[in-house]
């Protein structure tokens, strides 16, 4: 892989944690990832920055990701209201 390839695949990472930034939803969020391979989900939750996914498998992995994007906003959200 070249450099310009790492730079197009943070751009990449970088515009999907937009679109799940955007989400409103949990499903909305894992319906945009599944159909990733599990390598781009690893390269992600690396961007991310989160601790322990490796051997998750890839279901797993989706969820992490979405609770860490999503989850905690609509969770911080609910809190919020009540």
């Amino acid at each position: 892989m070249t450099g310009q390839d790492d730079l197009a695949d943070l751009a990449d990472l970088g515009l999907a944690v937009e679109r799940l930034s955007a989400s409103t939803s949990r499903v909305d969020g894992g319906g945009y990832l599944d159909g990733w391979s599990l390598r781009r989900l690893r390269a992600l939750a690396a961007h991310l920055e989160l601790r322990g996914v490796g051997g998750l498998r890839k279901a797993d992995l989706v969820d992490r990701i979405v609770d860490h994007t999503i989850g905690y906003r609509l969770d911080s959200s609910a809190l919020r209201q009540r």
